[in-house]
């Protein structure tokens, strides 16, 4: 009776192994992989948005910076 039992369980292991998790695991795949993209491209459009003010505003300071620097020599 012992060796009867094993068998049918592997058997079950192996039709549930092949078909049910071959099939099962590839369908999430692509719906994970499809949200992951539109995921990353919101984020780069933020990011490069918040790259372009910070450069602006960078730029502004530096200037400003530079000139009073320049002012306040000449003064003295």
């Amino acid at each position: 009776m012992g060796e009867a039992a094993p068998k049918p369980k592997a058997s079950a292991r192996k039709k549930k192994g092949d078909s049910a998790s071959s099939i099962t695991t590839p369908t999430p795949t692509p719906t994970t992989t499809a949200e992951s993209a539109p995921r990353l491209s919101a984020s780069a459009k933020e990011g490069n948005e918040s790259n372009d003010d910070s450069d602006d505003g960078s730029d502004k300071d530096s200037e400003e910076t530079v000139k009073s620097r320049t002012g306040k020599d000449g003064d003295d």
